[in-house]
């Protein structure tokens, strides 16, 4: 009994000290447990949608105000944290942006993560887009006393990619290049640089080719002048053919080079060989110029060319038929022959080609009574194909009506 009057005695105040008892040992033991690490890590991105650039946040945020419990023999240190932001479910858009989650993960699993900044951020994803700009050399500033040719590029346009709020930004590709004070001619690959309409740099762009190959004539005494385009052939065409006529588009070409170059074109800028080996059909193709070393063309670097081919002239004699045309079915016609000699003209490939079995000889009747007449022969034959002569060229027309039957006896 007088234990129970004694725990009884000030209930509440024991109870209340318990409970702060309690509180003070939780609140010492967070205290020393609880820390927080001072520097930052770097967030990874993973699971990035195919064909996709991430625009927004650059650079990318980082994470810090690391709070963690971790007993105090625990060493912890940058390669303790990772940072992940995972991108599977954002969306690619060129105008909208997606709110997406950021973990924390400690390495150690004796860390334990208790808070972090920020645990979420705001990404932009833009469309990998694609699209052809031109390709224009930058020379910038020439020495005193030189003066660079026209340059030469191995290609005028390339394949520029990226995000699309970047691409669509770029106006042209820079191919630039130094010319030496020395005069030396340029002969180099170059990097090329993106430009906007304002000539500044896009970055954050590739290229397809990343390079050209730039070539500029430099010196103090290049001349210019025009020169007619002189089209090389290679080979022979085939048996029966021959070249009937070249077309060439340009026909005359200007042309750049120091005197002693320029004099080795000997009036003519030749391309290169064109091969009609075997031709049998005219031969159309868009050609180089093959120009001596120091001479670059100012506007042409191929022309088009039609090398006409045609087979040689034959004859072929051939017997037709005569029929008249424009008869009156109340008249008899009588030709004085009933075929004649036709001789046909043409190339060896259309008359092999032609059936001259349908092949006949016109008379003109109409209009002719009773009567003997001579009158002109006339064949038709498809194009390509020429009548050179008809033997006899003239046939007698005898036209007389029937006989009449006699009258029946009465």
């Amino acid at each position: 009994m007088r234990v129970l009057r004694f725990l009884a005695r000030n209930w509440p105040l024991k109870i209340g000290a318990v409970f702060l008892a309690v509180a003070l040992y939780v609140g010492m033991v967070a205290l020393q447990s609880t820390q927080v690490w001072p520097g930052a890590i770097s967030i990874e991105v993973v699971h990035q949608p195919a064909n996709s650039y991430l625009i927004k946040p650059d650079p990318l945020t980082q994470v810090t105000g690391i709070r963690y419990i971790a007993a105090g023999d625990v060493p912890i240190t940058r390669d303790s944290f990772r940072a992940i932001v995972d991108l599977a479910s954002a969306k690619v858009s060129e105008s909208e942006d997606s709110l997406v989650s950021v973990q924390l993960v400690a390495q150690d699993p004796r860390i334990q993560v208790v808070d972090y900044q920020p645990q979420q951020i705001r990404v932009a994803l833009d469309p990998i887009v694609h699209k052809q700009v031109n390709v224009q050399p930058g020379l910038g500033v020439v020495p005193s006393g030189l003066e660079p040719g026209t340059p030469v590029l191995s290609s005028s346009s390339v394949d520029v990619f990226g995000a699309a709020s970047i691409v669509k930004r770029v106006a042209y590709a820079e191919a630039p290049v130094r010319v030496d004070a020395s005069g030396l001619d340029v002969d180099q690959d170059v990097d090329l640089v993106a430009r906007d309409a304002a000539n500044a740099t896009v970055d954050n762009v590739q290229f397809n080719p990343r390079t050209v190959h730039v070539s500029i004539q430099v010196g103090s005494q290049l001349r210019s002048q025009s020169v007619p385009v002189n089209v090389v052939l290679s080979g022979n065409p085939a048996a029966g053919y021959f070249v009937s006529a070249i077309e060439v588009n340009p026909t005359v070409v200007p042309v750049q080079g120091q005197a002693d170059a320029l004099a080795l074109l000997k009036g003519l800028a030749n391309t290169e060989p064109i091969s009609i080996g075997g031709a049998t059909a005219d031969v159309s193709t868009s050609i180089g110029l093959d120009l001596p070393t120091g001479v670059t063309s100012l506007t042409q670097s191929k022309v088009s060319v039609v090398v006409h081919v045609d087979s040689q002239g034959v004859t072929r004699s051939v017997s037709v038929g005569l029929i008249p045309t424009g008869a009156r079915p109340d008249r008899i016609y009588t030709l004085s022959t009933t075929g004649v000699t036709v001789v046909l003209g043409g190339s060896m490939a259309a008359l092999s080609a032609f059936d001259t079995s349908g092949l006949v000889g016109h008379v003109a009747v109409a209009g002719l009574d009773v009567g003997t007449y001579s009158a002109v022969i006339s064949v038709t034959v498809p194009p390509g194909i020429t009548v050179q002569a008809i033997s006899p060229a003239q046939v007698n027309v005898t036209i007389s009506a029937p006989a009449l039957s006699p009258s029946p006896s009465p």
